[in-house]
This record gives C-alpha cells, sequence and structure tokens, in this order.
C-alpha cells in the first residue's frame, strides 16, 4: 500500500489539507466496511463520518503513522459496534431510492434492473463475513488486494483466498455485476465535506493573543474587545491588509494591528464605558454599547467596505442557521461572527464545519476558561468544536459581499460624532450607567463596604472581576482611541491640534488606570489582589484616580467637539 507517513505526519500537525487526503483516500473503504457491519448504506456514511471525525481529533495519539488504515477500521467498528449496542432504528436504506419511479425509465425495466440490483446485494451478503468483507473493499472502488489486507490487517494470501472463494460461491453473472453495484454506493467528493469543511488558517482571537506566538518576530498588541478582534481576523482571513505598526512600551517592541486599531475606533468600542448596578459581569461587552447591536456592526462594516446581515435566534430557527452558516463558510468560504456559541453571548469566529452544520468549528475568546467550555472539543489546530451549539448562540453575524466606502474623511467624522455619542448618553438598555455617568456608578460602588467582604472570598473574586474588568477594558480601550486619534489626525491635518489634544487625554487615562492597578498587584488577578481591594484605605485612594479619568475623558470630549466644529 501507499506508504502515508508523510500524510499522516502533516495530518498530525493541524495541515487540514493532509487529512482531506486521508478522507479522500480511505472514504470508500471506511463506508464499505462500515456496510459489511451494518448491512446498510445510508447509514454505513454516518458511521464513517463520525470515524472520520473522530480519527481527525484522535490523530495525535498515532504512534506510528503508517499504520492508519487498520487503526481508522477500529474506529469505524467502534463507531458500527456503538450503533448496534444501542439497536438505534435505521434510517431507510439509500437502496430504496430506486423504487421511485423515474419519468426517463421504462417501469418495466426499472423493476427488473432493482430486482437483479437486490439479488447481487443478496448474494454479497450471504457470502460468510470474511469473504463478504474482502469483497465489498476490494470492489467498491479499485482497492488492491495489499490495500485491502492492510485495512483488514491479514496478509495478502488471506485476501486472495477469501476473493476466490467468494467468486466461486457467486454466480459468475452476478460476479460481472458486483464492481457496478458496489460502486453505486461509493461516496463522492461531497463526503470530504460533510466530514469536515473548515477553512485553514483563520487568525486567532483571544484574550491572549499578546501572549502567545510572536507575528513578524513581534509580539502581538492585546486585544481584548472581541467584535473588533473577529472582525480583524476575518479581514486578514480575506485578504484585507491594513499592515501593521511596530511600538515600543512595557519594555518590549509589539505589533500594533491597523485593522483593530481602526476598529476599535469606528464601532466606538474605544470610547466605551458602562456600569450595571449589582457588580455585572458582562459591563465590558458590546452589546452594551447601544440600544441597537446594528449600529456599531453597521459601523464596522460601512468602515470596512462589505455588506452584512445579523440574524438573531428570536428571528430565526436552528435550520436557517446552520443553513447560512454553511452557505458562508463552504460557498463564500467567510467566516461567520457569532455571539455566544462558546461562552457568554459576545463574538466569537466560526470557521468551519462538519455534519452538515451539526458541529460547528472556530475560535472563542472563553474557550480556555472551564466554566464556559463545557460541551466544547478541541481540535489540533486549536480551534474548538461544538455540537448542541444553538442553544448558547444569540445571534450571528454574516459578512456579505464588498460594498464602496464613504470617503475617509466622512468614516472619520461619523466616527467622532458617534464617540462623542458613546461618552455622553448616560444611559442604555435602561438599567445601565453609560460613559461618563458609569465612572460615578463605578466609583459608589467601591464606597460601599459591604460589597467587598474580606471574610466572604466567593463574593469578593465576583466583585474584583468586575472592578477589575472596569480597569481593563478602560485602560486598552482609552489607549487604542488614542492610536486611532492621532492616525486620523495624519490623514486630516486641518483638526490635527484638537485630535491630537484629545489623544493625550486618552493616553493619560490609560495611565492612571495602571496606577489603580497598582493598587491591587497589576492586571495578572489573585486573591491577594481581591483582597487588596477589600481593604478600605485602598479604595480610598483609587476612587480619586477614577474622578480624575472621568474628568480627561470628558476633556477629551471637549477636544472631539472642537474637532468636529473644523
Amino acid at each position: 500500500m501507499q506508504d502515508w507517513k508523510e500524510t499522516v505526519e502533516r495530518a498530525q500537525q493541524g495541515d487540514l489539507t493532509a487529512f482531506d487526503e486521508l478522507v479522500r483516500k480511505f472514504r470508500d473503504m471506511a463506508v464499505g466496511y462500515a456496510y459489511t457491519v451494518l448491512n446498510d448504506f445510508y447509514l454505513a456514511e454516518d458511521v464513517a463520518q463520525e470515524a472520520f471525525v473522530r480519527a481527525y481529533l484522535d490523530l495525535r495519539s498515532l504512534r506510528e503513522p503508517r499504520a492508519f488504515p487498520s487503526w481508522l477500521r477500529r474506529i469505524v467498528f467502534k463507531y458500527c459496534d456503538r450503533y448496534l449496542r444501542k439497536q438505534r432504528v435505521l434510517l431507510q436504506p439509500l437502496d430504496s431510492a430506486l423504487d421511485v419511479a423515474s419519468p426517463s425509465e421504462d417501469p418495466h425495466d426499472a423493476a427488473a434492473d432493482r430486482e437483479e440490483h437486490d439479488m447481487v446485494m443478496s448474494s454479497i451478503n450471504a457470502l460468510p463475513e470474511s469473504e463478504r468483507t474482502a469483497t465489498t473493499l476490494f470492489y467498491i472502488n479499485g482497492y488492491s488486494m495489499a490495500e485491502v489486507g492492510e485495512f483488514l490487517e491479514v496478509p495478502l494470501t488471506t485476501v486472495k483466498n477469501n476473493l476466490y472463494s467468494a467468486r466461486k460461491r457467486l454466480k459468475r453473472r452476478y460476479t460481472a455485476m458486483m464492481k457496478d453495484n458496489l460502486r453505486q454506493h461509493a461516496p463522492g467528493d461531497d463526503f470530504n465535506e460533510r466530514v469536515r469543511n473548515v477553512l485553514e488558517g483563520v487568525p486567532q482571537v483571544s484574550f491572549a493573543l499578546h501572549t502567545g506566538e510572536k507575528a513578524d518576530g513581534l509580539q502581538r498588541s492585546p486585544e481584548c474587545f472581541p467584535f473588533p478582534s473577529c472582525l480583524r481576523s476575518c479581514l486578514e482571513f480575506m485578504g484585507e491588509n491594513y499592515g501593521h505598526k511596530v511600538i515600543e512600551g512595557h519594555g518590549s517592541k509589539w505589533r500594533l494591528d491597523n485593522a483593530y486599531t481602526y476598529l476599535m475606533g469606528v464601532t466606538g468600542m474605544a470610547f466605551k464605558m458602562t456600569w450595571k448596578e449589582g457588580w455585572y459581569l458582562g459591563n465590558p461587552g458590546l452589546n452594551h454599547l447601544s440600544d441597537d447591536l446594528r449600529k456599531p456592526y453597521g459601523r464596522a462594516f460601512e468602515a470596512v467596505g462589505y455588506e452584512y446581515e445579523l440574524l438573531h435566534k428570536k428571528d430565526s430557527t436552528e435550520p436557517e442557521f446552520r443553513e447560512r452558516i454553511v452557505e458562508s463558510i463552504r460557498d463564500l468560504r467567510h467566516p461567520v461572527i457569532a455571539r455566544g456559541v462558546v461562552g457568554p453571548p459576545e463574538e466569537c469566529m466560526i470557521v468551519g464545519f462538519d455534519r452538515g452544520g451539526e458541529v460547528l468549528i472556530g475560535w472563542s475568546y472563553f474557550q480556555a476558561v472551564p466554566e464556559f467550555s463545557g460541551g466544547a472539543q478541541f481540535e489540533p489546530s486549536g480551534y474548538f468544536r461544538k455540537k448542541g451549539w444553538f442553544a448558547d448562540t444569540e445571534s450571528i453575524v454574516l459578512i456579505k459581499g464588498n460594498v464602496k466606502k464613504p470617503p475617509q474623511e466622512e468614516i472619520y467624522t461619523r466616527a467622532l460624532a458617534w464617540a462623542l455619542e458613546v461618552s455622553r448618553t448616560p444611559r442604555v438598555r435602561n438599567d445601565f450607567h453609560n460613559g461618563h455617568a458609569a465612572y460615578e456608578a463605578w466609583t459608589q460602588a467601591l464606597e460601599r463596604h459591604e460589597d467587598l467582604p474580606a471574610d466572604d472570598m466567593s463574593v469578593l473574586r465576583v466583585n474584583y472581576h468586575v472592578h477589575e474588568d472596569a480597569v481593563g477594558t478602560t485602560a486598552e480601550g482609552r489607549w487604542y482611541g488614542a492610536q486611532f486619534l492621532k492616525q486620523m489626525a495624519q490623514d486630516m491635518p486641518e483638526p490635527g491640534e484638537n485630535l491630537l489634544a484629545a489623544a493625550k487625554c486618552y493616553e493619560a487615562e490609560h495611565d492612571l488606570m495602571w496606577k489603580i492597578w497598582g493598587f491591587t498587584g497589576g492586571p495578572e488577578r489573585s486573591d491577594e489582589g481581591a483582597l487588596k481591594l477589600a481593604n478600605p484605605e485602598t479604595r480610598a485612594q483609587i476612587i480619586p484616580l477614577i474622578g480624575n479619568a472621568r474628568k480627561l475623558d470628558e476633556e477629551a470630549c471637549s477636544h472631539i467637539e472642537k474637532a468636529l466644529a473644523q
């Protein structure tokens, strides 16, 4: 048999093209073998699909790559046995489709062909198991005797003897027809797509992106806001190159992706601040930026020149979601952005599917967080796999075709006006303090000593986490806001002075957040940091800094307002 060692090794490293080669080579054998156990080609395809998915997930455990054929056979048998043990009600065999009358064929001829087909298949099924298996595998797609032997883990002479004995048992006429009959049931190229249809190499999104592998020899800048990062990843995958800058900070050189900076600005996430009473963990989410998700989404897609479509679960069904996701990935080769799937309802990336969309594959900010990753599996590439995903999915965003962008100056002007609206709107979604008003709500929460009890770590950890989210998202958001305004000042010199003045305010606000972190031990969260926050003396030093941050934010808005007036 062909030496598959190199192909298997590439697949073990996450090379999806290599795994596709393995599926293409062995799919007929896997389906044929499953048929010899289950006596149902329709169910055999289902089992073979599941076996290939399991083979992909477990591929790194295969110590001897050359043993892939026999290893795959054992997996196929395991799934066949599982179906039989469950005494699952079998679906109607694919053969029954031949009972449907064809307007282009004489009914009498069709009935005769059907009868002859059934007699051939019945004769094959009546063979002893070893002969039936060897015959099916040999004839279903022209596999050699050596290939059949390696798949079954039997000597070549055993395969020859089984085939010789089977031919003697079968009528000569049936032997001639056997090849055609079996090949009718060989799966086509769409079998590969049903096993896996995945966009390879979609850039990762993660809270820990800046701690991962370097890009172009540079550490990536943090990207802790899911939607801008997901859209940045989609654009990069689709060939939209916005480039990057090299910046210095915290003693290192960093890669700053221009697309993420741009999207932080045009969505308004760079200027966001929300606080819900009751120490709410979801304050940073984009869905609290406005009463209507279409506002930030629409601004983002308009600014990058793409149409999009937002579908909510309440207005759709699971089959509709599946169909649209499959169409986007299979036909357009565009990833899909979804809210939820793995984790809370925040944006994640859908980059592939199998079993017609029953399983989704992608990147999520929360896939490494145990409390949110239940039900998820993980592929060698790092992608998550999630079955039963619809219950955890709130909406999907489909990226469609290109459209003409407005002039860049118009995009910038709208972004500035949106930044003012985001910052100066005191309430969103009825119960969220927003913008400048949220700073006051934050300080009031810190002033309530009973909300941060040093003797109740379960409560303290949650409330400390909410506080840290406010510090971290403000620090990152305002820093990216400053970078966005600096770029805008280069592109629009006339209001440049005011834009740079606003950027300076945001940079100072970013620095204040780092000072706040200094009182609890830095951005790395710990119980020690939580206990420091529980100390009233610590909070007495933090609260004035939050007040100063609000003043800087208000001052930045004044400069933006002047820039808009120019």
